[in-house]
C-alpha cells in the first residue's frame, strides 16, 4: 500500500525543505570560509566541526533537490543520486558527535593533549565518512526481484523505498540511535564531573560566557617570614599572598627566606599583604619550605580549563544534534508502529528540523569562536581588532593545560 500526501501539502512541505536547506547551506559555508581562510577559528573542536560540515554540505545538496528526485522516476540518475547523499551524508553528523564525545573523554578523564587527539583524527575522518560510505555505495548496485531497487521514492526524496524499510534502521537510524546513546553517556559522565566541581564551573554553564574561568576564587595561602639578621630595630615581620592562578617568573633569594636555592613555584602570584605583630603567629622556617609541596599538588590536581571548554563546545554540538533528529526519530518510530498510516505533522517537521544541521552547526561554531567572529566582522568594517585574549581559548587549545604539562611542571618543582 503506497502512501502519499495530497499536492498542496507537497508543495508546502518542499519550499519549507529548500528554505532550511539554504540557511544550512550558507551556515556551512560561512564554516568552511572562515576555518580555511579567517584568523582565529582554528580551535580543536572547530576542526571537528569542520569536517562534520562537509556532509552537511551533501545532505543539504540533497534536500535541495526536494520532490524533483521523486518526480524523476526511480531508474532516474538524479534519483538515485539524492537516494545515494542521503544515506551517504545524513548520518555522519552524530558518528562526528560521537567523535567529539569521545574526545571529551579523553580530555577530562584521561588527560589525553591536544596533540594526541588531533592525531586520532585521521581515524575519525575515515570511520565516519567510511560507515557510510560503504553501504551507501553498495545499495547502488542492489536491485532484488522481490523488492525491487533499494534507492526509490521515499515521499520526501529519493532515499529507501518503503518496500526496503528494514534497511532504513539496520544502516542508518539504528546506528544513530546507538551513538547519540554513548555520547550521551559520556556526557553524563562529564555532568557528575562538573556537579561535584560545580563551585569552580558555575560560569562554564553560560555557553555566551566565552572566558568562564576569568575571576575564579581560589584559595589563598598566607606565609610569613622573617629577617635572619635582625637590625636594631625591631624584627619586622611581611605577609605575602599566594594565590594559584597567576603565573610569574622565578623567585630569587631573598635574606629573609634564607634560601639558597631558586624556588620555581607553580602558578603563584606574590603580594605584600597585612602584618602581623603577633610572634607566636609565626610560621616556622619549615611551613614555609611546605609551598613546594602544596604547589606540587595543586599541579597535579589543578582543573584544565581548556578541556572543559572543549567539553562545553561537544556538547552544545550534541544539543543541536538532537534539535534536528529527534523530529526525525519519532516519525521513524511512528512509520514502524503504524505502518499504514502517515502523519503530515511529524513529516512536516521532519523538512523542517533535518536540513537545519549545517544551520544549528554553524550556531555552534560561532558561539565558541565570538572573539574570532568580532574581530572578522571589525577587519570588514575596517576597525581594529579587539585584544587577543591571554584566556584560555586562545592560548593554544588543550595544550594550555594539558595533563603531561602538569605533570612534567610537576616533575621539575620536585627537582628544585
Amino acid at each position: 500500500m503506497e502512501l502519499s500526501l495530497d499536492k498542496s501539502q507537497l508543495s508546502v512541505m518542499q519550499a519549507t525543505e529548500r528554505a532550511t536547506s539554504i540557511f544550512s547551506i550558507l551556515g556551512v559555508l560561512f564554516i568552511l570560509s572562515t576555518f580555511l581562510f579567517a584568523r582565529g577559528f582554528d580551535e580543536p573542536i572547530n576542526r571537528l566541526i569542520f569536517f562534520a560540515s562537509w556532509s552537511n554540505l551533501g545532505t543539504n545538496i540533497a534536500t535541495l533537490i526536494a520532490e524533483d528526485g521523486p518526480a524523476a522516476g526511480q531508474n532516474s540518475s538524479l534519483c538515485q543520486f539524492q537516494a545515494w547523499a542521503i544515506q551517504m551524508f545524513l548520518g555522519v553528523d552524530v558518528f562526528w558527535a560521537l567523535c567529539m564525545s569521545f574526545n571529551v573523554y579523553l580530555a577530562l578523564f584521561q588527560k589525553w593533549t591536544a596533540q594526541r587527539m588531533r592525531a586520532q583524527e585521521w581515524k575519525y575522518f575515515v570511520g565516519c565518512y567510511g560507515a557510510s560510505f560503504v553501504p551507501a555505495l553498495v545499495y547502488l548496485f542492489v536491485d532484488a526481484k522481490a523488492h525491487g531497487r533499494v534507492y526509490g521514492p521515499a515521499l520526501l526524496w529519493c532515499w529507501i523505498t518503503p518496500r526496503w524499510n528494514i534497511l532504513r534502521i539496520a544502516t542508518l537510524y539504528g546506528i544513530v540511535w546507538v551513538a547519540i546513546f554513548f555520547a550521551f553517556c559520556i556526557y553524563c559522565l562529564a555532568f557528575i564531573k562538573v556537579w561535584r566541581n560545580r563551585h569552580e564551573l558555575s560560569g562554564l554553564f553560560n555557553p555566551f560566557n566565552e572566558d568562564p574561568f576569568t575571576g575564579t576564587k581560589t584559595t589563598d595561602i598566607v606565609i610569613f617570614h622573617s629577617s635572619m639578621h635582625p637590625s636594631s630595630s625591631d624584627t619586622k615581620t611581611s605577609g605575602y599572598r599566594i594565590n594559584s592562578e597567576t603565573s610569574l617568573p622565578p623567585i630569587p633569594r631573598t635574606e629573609a627566606t634564607g634560601m639558597q636555592d631558586r624556588f620555581y613555584p607553580y602558578s603563584v602570584n606574590v603580594e605584600a599583604g597585612p602584618q602581623d605583630d603577633d610572634p607566636d603567629h609565626r610560621p616556622s622556617r619549615p611551613e614555609i619550605l611546605r609551598v613546594r609541596s602544596l604547589t606540587r599538588n595543586h599541579a597535579l590536581k589543578e582543573t584544565n580549563p581548556d578541556a572543559w571548554l572543549y567539553a562545553r563546545a561537544a556538547f552544545l554540538f550534541f544539543c543541536a544534534l538532537l534539535i534536528c533528529w529527534v523530529p526525525s526519530s519519532i516519525n521513524r518510530l511512528y512509520s514502524v508502529a503504524y505502518p499504514y498510516r502517515l502523519n503530515f505533522g511529524l513529516n512536516y517537521t521532519v523538512t523542517v528540523m533535518l536540513p537545519l544541521q549545517g544551520f544549528c552547526n554553524a550556531c555552534v561554531y560561532i558561539i565558541t569562536s565570538q572573539t574570532a567572529v568580532q574581530n572578522l566582522i571589525r577587519s570588514i568594517m575596517g576597525k581594529p581588532e579587539l585584544p587577543t585574549k591571554n584566556g584560555y581559548i586562545n592560548s593554544g587549545g588543550l595544550d594550555a593545560a594539558s595533563g603531561d604539562k602538569r605533570r612534567d611542571l610537576a616533575k621539575r618543582i620536585d627537582k628544585e
